[in-house]
């Protein structure tokens, strides 16, 4: 029996997975971790935690699967994008990793924007803007704030990049992790040299680029026994969290949409280059998939806005329920009507990214009565992310017939239906709700010949429920929506007052 081991290493959590050859789960294991904050702007990590949290939850889930070490074929990470760490020449670290939260750059990256334009940027990068969370500016910040680091820096990693050198001594990288750097020319899978250069940067110091799903080499010997694993375990190229968590759900081909609610919202589609003829607000990724582009809309409020609602509005029900307080909260929004009594929310609690960038909007709820009840309030933040998502994928231009629902937010039968309803198609859950590392093993998988093509693999992948619009609420809905839709303009000179 030969068995794929992942890791999706998060902002705040390791996940790590085991899994058989028909991509069967054997268990998860989550180790958390603290970020370190000590100043505005800084956010940091000692990336000595992140390893040790990864072979700690290497040795739980084989422990508690039950598993014998000695199946683990491939190990494979999926790792949050844009969180640098530098090494020396003998791989120790010499800062701090630079989470991707960290906007210290905020100089660096105002320096850049006066260099290339939002089109030329957009057009090499498939980024739609340079900002303070760049890794490119990050890395002029080093150069310029701490010459010292980076004169002895050999390599400036990525944490997947990190996490395979700890495993296996190589320094490499993949085109679906780099493609968030700023640095990285996606049309032709190589270092954009020019912005390089114009920031006095080193290509030599960055890792060398392997296609994603490819094999680095073997576990060190001592990895290999600290873990219990065998010498033989391969380690594989992965990919950045939302890539992974395509492949995963199978979105690898041009028809599939998916609908990750989780903190902040990403709708995530397969392409190839035509979105980098222009700018466009449409973040445009590296796919795993040679050739292939995915097309991202990120949306900053989401399952925060339901959280955020639990945490200040239902204490009541956190401490009756616990763990279940959210289902409790559908519940509730089950039981109040579509358009929930008239009430709308706008749901852009920290402001706009995307046709409109409006740093300074904030949420509203709209058509408050006395007869909005707190399901009413449940009910309109589900909607109103559901509005959301709609508005996103009309600006990307897609047309699906059907989405895949993901995150936290895949897991509410009464949140997939509203999405159905809204978006007048199919919604669909997975058996297996962790794509990024479902991703990751498929990844793995075709690395060490497991699977023949990750087409194949994503064969293997099981869907759960399928939610079917009703009729009757899509109508509805399309009223709703166009509320929804003239409600930044009635809103927008509040802000702006706020402003002055």
């Amino acid at each position: 029996m030969r068995t794929l081991l992942s890791l999706d290493v998060g902002t705040t959590a390791v996940k790590v997975g085991l899994f058989l050859e028909d991509l069967t789960s054997l268990g998860i294991v989550i180790e958390e971790y603290t970020l370190s904050t000590p100043e505005p702007d800084i956010v940091e990590m000692d990336p000595e935690v992140y390893w040790q949290s990864a072979c700690k939850g290497i040795r739980a889930v084989l422990r508690s699967s039950g598993t014998d070490p000695g199946s683990v074929t491939a190990i494979t990470c999926t790792t949050q994008g844009e969180t640098l760490i530098p090494v020396d020449a003998a791989g120790r670290v010499l800062h701090p990793a630079i989470v991707w939260l960290d906007a210290r750059a905020k100089e660096e990256a105002a320096f850049l924007s006066d260099h290339f334009t939002a089109e030329k940027f957009y057009r090499t990068t498939g980024l739609p803007e340079i900002s303070a969370y760049s890794p490119v500016a990050k890395l002029k910040w080093l150069k310029d704030r701490r010459p010292e680091i980076y004169g002895a820096m050999h390599k400036a990693l990525f944490l997947e990049d990190y996490l395979i050198y700890r495993f296996t001594g190589q320094y490499v990288t993949n085109p679906a992790l780099t493609c968030s750097s700023g640095f990285f020319d996606i049309r032709n899978g190589v270092y954009w040299q020019e912005i390089l250069q114009c920031c006095g940067l080193d290509a030599a110091k960055l890792p060398e680029v392997k296609p994603c799903g490819t094999v680095v080499g073997k576990v060190l010997p001592e990895v290999a026994q600290t873990l219990g694993i065998s010498a033989e375990t391969v380690v594989s190229t992965g990919a950045m969290d939302q890539v992974a968590a395509a492949v995963g759900c199978g979105n690898i081909r041009e028809d599939v949409v998916t609908d990750t609610v989780g903190t902040c919202q990403v709708i995530a589609a397969t392409s190839g280059p035509e979105m980098l003829e222009k700018w466009s607000p449409v973040t445009v990724y590296s796919h795993a998939v040679e050739g292939k582009y995915l097309l991202l809309m990120i949306n900053q409020t989401a399952g925060m806005v339901l959280k955020w609602f639990r945490n200040e509005f239902a204490k009541d029900i956190m401490e009756q329920y616990g763990a279940a307080a959210f289902d409790k909260l559908g519940e509730l929004a089950a039981a109040a009507p579509p358009l929930a009594n008239g009430l709308i929310l706008f749901p852009h609690l920290t402001g706009i990214q995307g046709a409109v960038n409006d740093p300074d909007a904030r949420g509203a709820f709209v058509g408050v009565g006395l007869d909005t009840d707190r399901g009413c309030f449940v009910r309109a933040i589900m909607e109103g992310v559901a509005y959301m998502s709609r508005e996103s994928i009309e600006m990307m231009k897609l047309e699906p017939a059907s989405l895949i629902s993901l995150g936290g937010g895949a897991k509410s039968p009464v949140w997939n239906q509203i999405k159905a309803d809204v978006y007048n198609k199919p919604v669909i859950t997975l058996s297996f709700e962790e794509a990024a590392l479902l991703g990751a093993a498929i990844l793995g998988g075709v690395a060490c010949g497991i699977f023949n093509s990750m087409e194949q693999a994503c064969g293997f992948v099981r869907m759960k429920d399928t939610f079917h619009p009703n009729a009757a609420n899509t109508e509805r809905y399309l009223h709703g929506y166009q509320r929804y839709l003239r409600m930044y303009d009635c809103l927008s000179p509040l802000f702006r007052k706020e402003r002055d």
